[in-house]
């Protein structure tokens, strides 16, 4: 089974559907008194049930609107799926949404663990993989837990040019999740690893294919 990593601070992010651009729009923490929420500054526009930009929003429980982004207990495939995500039956609410993504149908939100200053050890799904070729993608299930895999800028890439490509021995795997660029670009001056955490099968979907583990050194 996985390691479980300790994010306490993840990063809320918002789609454009138009371009796909993203905006990270705040941050969800816990700690021993339970959940906070608060907007970056210059977000114009809030989330439902928290609409006040200027306030600091805390809760003993998971707020609903990210509490609806974590597979109920009550599911027959609970289990299953956070093996997927290389978590264990008991893992938290918070636990899961550092990983998932806490994708929703109804909006275009996408949560990922907030690397803070100092040393990193976050876990995140590779984006991407359904752009890959069939050819591409072949080469995920030949991965293993623990490889070590590489990360290559693409500043040529015509859809983001801050772009960061998932790489092993020369063969595409996916991109980095865009609203974790800012963070891992400073990173990768200063020299990290990138891991295998967790490859599922084709019949998962694109977004659960494969979990990797990011280590290193972010400068303040």
């Amino acid at each position: 089974m996985s390691t479980l990593t300790r994010t306490q601070r993840l990063l809320v992010a918002r789609r454009n559907p138009e371009n796909s651009a993203y905006e990270t729009i705040g941050e969800l923490s816990r700690d021993e008194h339970g959940y906070t929420f608060t907007y970056r500054p210059g977000v114009r526009r809030g989330l439902p049930g928290m609409e006040e930009l200027s306030e600091t929003y805390r809760s003993d429980e998971l707020f609903p609107l990210f509490e609806h982004r974590v597979i109920s207990p009550r599911r027959a495939d609970h289990d299953e799926y956070l093996h997927g995500l290389g978590l264990p039956p008991s893992a938290t609410p918070f636990e899961v949404l550092a990983r998932s993504g806490g994708r929703s149908a109804v909006d275009t939100l996408e949560i990922t663990p907030m690397p803070e200053v100092g040393p990193v050890d976050i876990c995140f799904l590779v984006h991407g993989i359904r752009h890959l070729s069939e050819h591409e993608r072949l080469h995920i299930d030949q991965l293993r837990v623990g490889q070590l895999l590489d990360l290559r800028a693409e500043p040529e890439n015509e859809f983001d040019a801050r772009a960061v490509l998932v790489t092993f021995d020369g063969h595409r795997l996916g991109y980095v999740p865009r609203p974790l660029l800012e963070y891992v670009h400073p990173m990768m001056e200063g020299g990290v690893t990138l891991s295998v955490e967790k490859v599922n099968s084709a019949s998962a979907g694109f977004h659960m294919r494969l979990l990797v583990r990011l280590q290193g050194l972010l400068p303040g």
